[in-house]
């Protein structure tokens, strides 16, 4: 290879993110499928405030709330133990 045919060589380096220290709340287990709804749907509103418009709805957290009932739905009907079993205490 000739030096008057060079190529440029764009060079890319990548970092993890600085990861800030948080803390955790752990509450009480959660046992059903209606609790842990219960809870994403509180968590996700208590932790996005700005998603929540002034009438109290909130289409964000609807969307995400929906997405993993599908979720759920799928992991329950192709788990051998399926979620129903798997969270009963």
């Amino acid at each position: 290879m000739n030096e008057s045919s060079s190529v440029p060589v764009q060079v890319i380096v990548l970092a993890a993110p600085k990861i800030a220290s948080t803390t955790v709340v752990v509450g009480d287990p959660i046992h059903t499928l209606a609790e842990l709804q219960q809870q994403i749907h509180d968590d996700l509103r208590r932790q996005h405030p700005e998603w929540v418009e002034a009438n109290g709805e909130s289409p964000m957290c609807d969307f995400y709330e929906a997405r993993l009932s599908q979720l759920l739905e799928t992991y329950v009907h192709s788990s051998p133990v399926g979620l129903h079993e798997a969270t009963a205490g």
